[in-house]
């Protein structure tokens, strides 16, 4: 969870190497032509800046009233761009599931449940679902350098390990506990480690 203006700072430069490289020509690029991955990264942006004020605002900013006011106004405002982009992209992601280093490879529906905790190094390709099985149910925590395949689900109050590959469609309803496995299938089951 983002908690200060360094950490941040940190996530949004990180992801951005993600999208773009490490030069300013690929992003120019991809904002002159309204690229995907310029749009996902503005989500993405917009995303971080939401979580940085929520949790500034839940801590109790130290720094007194009028502080907590402006991060109250900001969470607002960036919580309703996100809401406006996540429409237009077809994401849902709410503010503190992911970790650093969300990599998302194609516009299509991402839901994930606001409870879902997902760690660093995110692979995801698209139209996935992170949640639970109805209201008062666990979600689920995926570990780091996760990847999900098109498709791709994780229902329930499942742990997954670090580094695990699930594959295309599948349906991931038990834990994973072996890192760096592939999983697939309906309900998805350890194919092989990787190597």
């Amino acid at each position: 969870m983002i908690q200060n203006k360094k950490e941040l700072k940190e996530y949004l430069a990180y992801e951005k190497a993600l999208y773009f490289g490490g030069g300013n020509g690929s992003y120019l690029r991809a904002w002159l032509l309204r690229s995907k991955f310029y749009r996902i990264w503005q989500y993405l942006r917009t995303l971080r800046h939401a979580e940085y004020h929520k949790n500034r605002i839940s801590g109790g900013a130290d720094s007194g009233k009028i502080n907590y006011l402006w991060d109250k106004m900001a969470f607002f405002w960036y919580h309703r761009k996100k809401y406006v982009l996540g429409n237009r992209l077809g994401f849902e992601i709410p503010e503190n599931c992911f970790e650093k280093g969300l990599l998302i490879y194609h516009i299509a529906p991402i839901v994930v449940n606001e409870d879902a905790r997902i760690g660093e190094d995110c692979c995801i390709t698209g139209n996935f679902c992170a949640g639970n099985t109805g209201a008062g149910t666990k979600s689920p925590v995926l570990g780091k350098g996760i990847t999900a395949g098109w498709g791709s689900s994780v229902i329930g109050g499942v742990r997954v390990a670090d580094g695990v590959t699930i594959g295309a469609g599948c349906v991931v309803v038990c834990d994973v506990t072996q890192e760096g496995v592939s999983v697939a299938g309906v309900p998805g089951k350890v194919l092989h480690l990787r190597e």
